[in-house]
C-alpha cells in the first residue's frame, strides 16, 4: 500500500471512530444531560484551565473549533448548570468560562467508576502496551495539528 493510500485510510478511519465515539459517549453522558462535544469543554476548561476561568476565545484555541461554535456549546452548559459565561472585568468584550459545583460531577467516585467502565468498553481488546503507543502517537500527531 503506497504512503498516500495509508494516509488516506488512517484519515477516513478517524473520522468513522471519531463518529462511533461521539455516539457512544452521547449515550453514556445522558443520564447527565451532556453530550460529548459538552463533555469536551468541560473537560478542555478544567484539565487545561485548572483553578482558572479561561476566555471564550482561550478556549475554543483549545477545543479546535470557531468561537461562535464554543460560545453555542457554552450556553448550552450554562443552562444545564455546568458553567458560567461572565464578562472579563478587565475587558468587557471578553467572556470568561467558569465552572459551576455541578462540573464536579465528574470527580464524584460513582460517576468516576461508571465513566471508567464505559472507557474500558470504549478500548477492550487494547492492552496497556496498545494504550501506551496510542496515547504518544495521538500526542504525537495532535502536537502537529494543536495549540501549544
Amino acid at each position: 500500500m503506497s504512503s498516500d493510500a495509508l494516509r488516506a485510510e488512517i484519515f477516513g478511519s478517524v473520522f468513522l471512530l471519531s463518529q462511533y465515539l461521539a455516539r457512544r459517549g452521547d449515550e453514556a453522558l445522558a443520564p447527565l444531560g451532556l453530550t460529548t462535544k459538552q463533555w469536551l469543554l468541560l473537560a478542555v476548561v478544567a484539565r487545561r484551565f485548572p483553578g482558572e476561568s479561561p476566555t471564550l476565545t482561550e478556549a475554543a484555541l483549545w477545543y479546535g473549533s470557531s468561537r461562535q461554535n464554543v460560545k453555542q456549546i457554552a450556553q448550552q452548559l450554562e443552562q444545564r448548570g455546568y458553567l458560567r459565561l461572565a464578562p472579563d472585568l478587565a475587558d468587557r468584550r471578553a467572556l470568561r468560562l467558569h465552572l459551576t459545583a455541578k462540573a464536579k460531577v465528574f470527580d464524584a467516585a460513582e460517576e468516576s467508576a461508571r465513566l471508567a467502565r464505559v472507557l474500558a468498553d470504549l478500548m477492550a481488546g487494547l492492552g496497556g502496551a496498545d494504550l501506551a503507543r496510542l496515547r504518544d502517537l495521538l500526542r504525537r500527531w495532535l502536537g502537529v495539528v494543536s495549540p501549544s
